[in-house]
């Protein structure tokens, strides 16, 4: 018998760790997440979200007598990046299953990757419909799609007396993000017959949005309707309306940047009574979810809003996942049994129930492995004094809401 040269060795060593028999000390979950660069504050929140996850559940034993372990790979918010971060964890650090991403242009690039390499991934926060319209057999999301987030918008305008816009400027970024929503809000107005007086896109990180402000200005709309996948353009964009003097009724932001700490302590009093329709925190009335705000905020000195509700939910959707899925040691067939335990997820979580499956969206698109209670997990907040508080639907408010949108002398 021929006895094998040594690079034939190390080769046939190499092709084994991805299929054949292997041992892990914990259950490694990969996270691919903006930990430097613009967006790094985010990817922080979701690191804190899911240390305290993982905290607790290792505290109690892990899954299965087995400690969990999250793998966060920077991305830096470059979809490149993030399709680099999938591959290596899942070839290199061989982990078991996938979440995070941050945007929703780096999650398609990390949904592909996962597809390819068959390593379930499950969507934490972003949001743009393809991601799970796209047919992907290895992909489920929890939080709700873009064209849901205007859900509670919708509710509300439709809900609380005198509140329908007569006319409405819509301003949102050329993203996926952005345009996801941007489309799915102008498709409402139209169906409701408002006047769009503007339909503005512009370019992600503007530095200066005046010149689409004063266009606005000139149209006088009821309704400002803004849509920011960046902090920053989220920040300046308001910033600049107010400061050139556009008065609507009402300043409503959908997601992305409107719904962080960082806008409020940026904008200071210019912040005051914007709205933000968008993926919830959680029913703040459910004492489950109240206990996590608190111990939450007694850990990191920090409020949490939906970035880390979602992200502590997620390590527990997947842990429930893991501890049914029957591991084995195969790194494949292990993947697989967790896709399948996650077909199969039937749980509540801080964040809300969850449940995978398929339907239609308002856009007409087919979801595959969302979470089919996404519609009743969008929630309309206003920030007031610093703090983003939910004010609609009333079963979750936690104050009044404030309207029309008191006019800057």
């Amino acid at each position: 018998m021929k006895i094998p040269t040594l690079p034939r060795v190390l080769a046939l060593g190499l092709a084994l760790t991805s299929s054949a028999l292997f041992a892990q000390d914990t259950l490694k979950i990969g996270a691919p997440q903006p930990m430097t660069g613009p967006d790094a504050p985010f990817g922080d929140k979701f690191k804190k979200a899911y240390s305290m996850a993982v905290d607790e559940i290792n505290a109690k034993g892990g899954v299965n007598g087995k400690k969990i372990e999250i793998i966060i790979e920077d991305h830096q918010a470059k979809n490149p990046l993030a399709a680099a971060a999938a591959e290596k964890l899942i070839t290199q650090n061989q982990v078991l299953v996938l979440t995070g991403g941050r945007a929703s242009g780096q999650a398609m690039e990390i949904a592909s990757v996962a597809e390819r390499l068959k390593t379930p991934y499950m969507v934490d926060h972003p949001s743009a419909d393809a991601i799970t319209s796209k047919g992907f057999e290895w992909v489920f999301r929890n939080n709700p799609t873009g064209s849901i987030y205007p859900e509670a918008f919708k509710k509300f305008v439709e809900g609380a007396p005198g509140s329908m816009p007569k006319s409405a400027a819509v301003v949102y970024d050329n993203s996926l993000f952005g345009k996801t929503i941007g489309n799915a809000v102008m498709n409402y107005l139209k169906s409701k017959n408002i006047p769009i007086v503007n339909d503005e896109a512009y370019a992600v990180n503007t530095l200066d949005f005046k010149p689409i402000m004063t266009k606005v200005k000139a149209n006088n709309p009821d309704f400002m309707l803004l849509v920011a996948v960046s902090t920053t353009d989220a920040i300046l964009m308001t910033r600049h309306a107010k400061e050139i003097g556009v008065t609507p009724r009402a300043f409503v932001g959908f997601g992305g940047g409107f719904g962080v700490d960082d806008f409020a302590k940026q904008l200071g009093p210019l912040a005051e009574n914007v709205f933000s329709s968008a993926s919830w925190s959680g029913n703040p009335n459910d004492p489950q979810t109240a206990a996590f705000y608190k111990a939450f905020q007694s850990k990191y000195g920090i409020h949490p809003h939906e970035h880390e509700v979602e992200g502590y939910a997620a390590v527990f959707i997947l842990a429930d996942a893991l501890k049914r899925a029957k591991l084995t040691g195969n790194l494949d067939a292990d993947r697989l049994a967790i896709r399948d335990a996650l077909l199969a997820t039937d749980m509540s979580t801080v964040f809300g129930k969850v449940k995978f499956g398929s339907y239609a969206g308002p856009l007409g698109d087919k979801y595959s492995n969302q979470n089919i209670n996404s519609p009743e997990q969008v929630v309309l907040a206003q920030w007031r004094k610093g703090e983003l508080l939910n004010v609609w639907p009333k079963a979750n408010a936690e104050t009044d809401f404030v309207f029309p949108e008191p006019v800057a002398k």
